[in-house]
């Protein structure tokens, strides 16, 4: 019998903070195993608005350590263990096992009381911290085959391939346009894509040179959904979710922008959106 796949975005907004939109975030389910992707601002509370148990989820994926994508693992870690997590894995770029360290030593006096009240240490004293340090395929952590891929961005940023039986979902994580992009997400059912470069109310025919310099300077950091959509359309991808929005993007411009140029489906994700693998 084969597995259910799906994928719920729990957050897809960016640094700025955002009523609307949590930080970046995805949950990739195999069947009743949850994989998550990225932990940003909100991560803990929106896994619990979904239905899905941060105790439940044993397998972290970074894409990378810029902080709108990990500001959430603190609540993650601690929170998930405190409400009986006992193992827990976390792979991503080389850094994060510093980060994860740093982490623990901020909370140490915490960590130590609640350890003192008879909570084991295991699932956050233990944790499997595994970093990559070179594109190709990740250690055999999940049900699934995964090949990471470096993506174009200002810190080392890995997409990641999952490859489920017969099913394929693509995380690009944040990147400029590259044939990188292209190569992993191949004939994939799913591309989950940054879209970053949606045209919003803050940058929209700006006159303040402070915000045109930004804009410009994000050009080489992320897609638009144009390119998005390009992207999706050079892969031979089904369907493309575009996530990681600025504020106040309007949706049913995202979705022409990319749908001008994508021939397969595309979705301007939203937070709590659950999508499956057909």
């Amino acid at each position: 019998m084969k597995n259910t796949i799906s994928i719920t975005m729990l957050g897809t907004g960016s640094p700025r903070p955002d009523l609307e939109r949590s930080g970046p975030s995805q949950v990739l389910h195999i069947g009743d195993t949850p994989i998550l992707i990225d932990c940003g601002e909100g991560t803990t509370t929106q896994l619990l608005k979904a239905g899905i148990k941060p105790e439940n989820v044993t397998c972290l994926f970074m894409t990378h350590l810029h902080s709108d994508h990990f500001f959430g693992y603190g609540q993650f870690l601690l929170g998930g263990w405190g409400n009986g997590r006992r193992e827990l894995t976390v792979i991503g770029p080389k850094g994060i096992k510093n980060f994860h360290e740093t982490l623990l030593n901020m909370y140490d006096d915490d960590i130590s009381y609640r350890t003192s009240l008879g909570r084991p240490g295991n699932g956050v004293l233990d944790v499997n911290i595994i970093e990559l340090d070179k594109p190709g395929v990740v250690p055999d952590v999940i049900p699934a085959k995964v090949t990471a891929e470096e993506m174009v961005h200002n810190v080392r940023t890995f997409g990641y391939r999952f490859e489920i039986e017969d099913k394929v979902v693509v995380i690009s994580g944040d990147t400029a346009p590259t044939q990188n992009i292209v190569k992993l997400a191949q004939n994939a059912d799913i591309l989950v894509q940054d879209a970053c470069l949606a045209k919003t109310g803050i940058y929209r025919e700006t006159k303040d040179p402070e915000l045109q310099k930004i804009w410009d300077n994000l050009q080489k950091e992320h897609c638009s959904p144009q390119q998005a959509g390009e992207i999706a359309q050079k892969a031979g991808v089904k369907k493309l979710v575009m996530t990681h929005f600025l504020p106040n993007v309007i949706p049913e411009e995202v979705w022409q922008e990319a749908n001008a140029v994508f021939d397969g489906e595309s979705v301007v994700a939203e937070d709590l959106m659950k999508i499956f693998v057909r």
